[in-house]
C-alpha cells in the first residue's frame, strides 16, 4: 500500500483533494492510505517521526510555513517523495523549481487533471519499484505476467497456481514455492501452506482465517496467527 500526505489549510478543499485522488487510485486497484494536515508544521512533525510518504500533495500559500519552504525540508529528510504542488497561484510555479516537485497543478483544473495525475504518479512509482511477476509455462512454454499490486492471493491446486486479481483469474503451472521465491520481499503472506495473500489486500487477520479486502476468505494453518499477525504489521509500516 502507498501512503500519501495532503497539506491543505482549507478544509473543503483538503477533504474534495482526499476523495478524488481516492476515486483514481481505487479505480486503478492500488490502495493508497492518505494522512491529511491542516498546515505545514503538522506535517513535518510526523515527518521527522520517520513517517514514509510516497506521495505529497502541498499547497504553497498557508498560514505559518510555507509549501515551498515544507517542500525544501521534504527534500531534506525524504528525498524520494513525490511532490505534487496543489495552488492557485501560477505566478508562483517558477519558485517551485528549486525544490524538484513532480507536478505544479492549479486548483481550478484539479478535477480534470486527476486521472492523468494518477497515472503519471503510479507510472513514477512502478519505474522505482519493479512489480511485474513473470512465469514462463514449463508445459507450453506460455509466458504470463502480472502487476504485483493487482494479485490479491495465490491458490496452489495440484501442480498449478490460480493467480486472482481484481479483475482476472488464471491457472497457470508452475510451483507456489517458486512464485515465493520471486515475490520476496513484495510483502506477500504465507498463511497456508497453499496460500500466498498479498498483504495490501487483508482487511482482517483471525484465529484459523485471513479475510481479504473483498471478504474473500483464506484458510490459515494452525498455530500461525501470531506469526502472520507480526509479519503483517512489520510489512505494513
Amino acid at each position: 500500500m502507498y501512503q500519501a500526505a495532503i497539506v491543505e489549510d482549507e478544509q473543503d478543499i483538503l477533504r474534495y483533494m482526499q476523495a478524488r485522488l481516492a476515486k483514481e487510485f481505487e479505480s486503478r486497484s492500488l490502495p493508497v492510505a492518505f494522512d491529511s494536515f491542516s498546515g505545514g508544521e503538522r506535517f513535518l512533525a510526523m515527518l521527522r517521526e520517520h513517517y514514509h510518504y510516497d506521495m505529497v500533495f502541498l499547497d504553497i500559500e498557508m498560514p505559518g510555513i510555507d509549501g515551498i519552504t515544507v517542500c525544501r525540508r521534504i527534500r531534506e529528510i525524504a528525498p524520494e517523495a513525490l511532490v505534487v504542488f496543489v495552488s492557485n497561484k501560477e505566478e508562483l510555479v517558477f519558485q517551485t523549481f528549486e525544490v524538484q516537485p513532480f507536478r505544479f497543478i492549479r486548483k481550478s483544473q484539479f478535477d480534470a487533471l486527476a486521472p492523468s495525475l494518477a497515472d503519471s504518479l503510479l507510472g513514477e512509482l512502478a519505474l522505482r519499484h519493479p512489480r511485474q511477476l513473470t512465469i514462463v509455462e514449463a508445459r507450453s512454454g506460455d509466458v504470463y505476467s502480472f502487476d504485483i499490486h493487482t494479485i490479491r492471493y495465490i491458490e496452489a491446486q495440484g501442480k498449478d497456481c490460480r493467480i486472482v486479481t481484481g479483475s482476472t483469474d488464471t491457472l497457470v503451472r508452475c510451483r507456489l514455492m517458486d512464485l515465493e521465491a520471486q515475490l520476496d520481499g513484495q510483502r506477500f503472506l504465507r498463511p497456508h501452506r497453499s496460500y500466498l495473500v498479498n498483504c495490501q489486500f487483508v482487511f482482517h487477520i483471525g484465529k484459523n482465517e485471513v479475510v481479504l479486502t473483498d471478504r474473500t476468505t483464506i484458510p490459515m494453518s494452525r498455530g500461525k496467527q501470531e506469526e502472520i499477525k507480526q509479519q503483517f504489521l512489520q510489512m505494513s509500516t
